[in-house]
């Protein structure tokens, strides 16, 4: 993973319950380039009562727990990490079984501190939903419990509206989840619109934020309007998408004002150093007349000085020829 990013082929509840949509994108995110897959996993009276308006959506979700496990086998044959979003102890304790990398803990469970703690004593990589939560609510939670789990702690911002608007998304809350809470990783939930740029070019903003993982809707076809096909990318645009983050992830480079070898480079071709505006004898205390600040085409052959501060009022112990520049062990 370029720069430690993690992007997150999201497959959410698009597989509709079916055996085959959910091998057919299982394929699309496994040759997506994403790093993680993550699906739903449902079970309607967990998450929903009977009244509940997508309750019967749901109840078509529950799919048998061997389907996942040949899911998971695939996924982890390609060296890929799988996620679900978990709704309660039952598929968190299906997760476990079925052999999941990590879970997902949505908005919808962000007050369910009992499924929390259990998820984080059960899985060593649990992503933790923000969008949503005042920020007194994420205070209290981080203090009282994700603390002491930081090191396995994902904690990820966005929400879904459907697409979420381009200026609702609020990327700069990110920079302050980062100020805020500097031990935890840092995620984005890109739910812009799956048919137009914003689908490839908001998380590369927020990857210029400091987030750790970029979680991203794939769909097998957005004509055929399959759920969660909204923010979603069709199998050849999320490879495009996961293409386009690794690439300029790599332009993070690192956060260190220590200066790397090409930069050391350029400032050697580009700073002007102090030069001798004509012929110096050993021993002159130089004043303004006898030095200037240019580039020089000469090789290095010792320390040179870059300010005229350094050097004014100081007497050279060696002859200095025009144009030369003048070295500290010339003083």
């Amino acid at each position: 993973m370029p720069n430690n990013i993690e992007i997150i082929a999201e497959v959410a509840q698009g597989y509709e319950g079916s055996e085959k949509l959910s091998d057919l994108l299982t394929t699309a995110a496994i040759k997506s380039g994403a790093d993680s897959v993550k699906f739903q996993l449902v079970f309607a009276d967990e998450l929903a009562t009977p009244d509940y308006v997508w309750y019967d959506l749901f109840k078509t979700l529950e799919m048998d727990e061997t389907i996942w496990q040949g899911l998971a086998q695939r996924i982890h044959d390609n060296n890929q990490l799988l996620y679900f979003d978990v709704f309660g102890f039952k598929s968190l304790a299906a997760a476990n079984r079925i052999g999941a990398d990590g879970v997902k803990l949505s908005t919808t469970e962000f007050y369910n501190i009992d499924l929390m703690k259990e998820a984080l004593q059960t899985f060593d990589k649990v992503i933790v939903s923000v969008g949503g939560i005042p920020e007194s609510d994420i205070d209290e939670v981080v203090q009282g419990l994700l603390q002491q789990y930081k090191e396995k702690i994902c904690l990820i911002y966005g929400f879904q509206a459907e697409p979420t608007p381009l200026d609702q998304n609020n990327l700069l809350k990110l920079r302050t989840l980062s100020d805020k809470y500097p031990d935890f990783k840092l995620g984005f939930m890109d739910h812009s619109d799956g048919a137009n740029s914003d689908a490839y070019n908001l998380s590369l903003v927020a990857l210029g934020l400091g987030v750790n993982v970029i979680e991203k809707h794939i769909t097998l076809d957005r004509s055929l309007e399959i759920e969660d096909y909204v923010s979603g990318l069709s199998p050849d645009n999320f490879i495009q998408f996961s293409y386009q983050i690794k690439r300029y992830a790599q332009a993070l480079g690192q956060s260190s004002l220590e200066l790397t070898d090409l930069e050391v480079e350029y400032r050697n071709k580009a700073v002007k150093l102090v030069v001798a505006t004509h012929d110096i004898a050993a021993g002159t205390v130089i004043t303004k007349d006898d030095v200037a600040l240019k580039r020089s085409g000469k090789e290095m052959t010792g320390t040179p000085i870059r300010s005229l501060d350094e050097i004014l009022g100081e007497t050279v112990n060696v002859d200095i020829s025009v144009n030369n520049p003048v070295y500290k062990a010339q003083l």
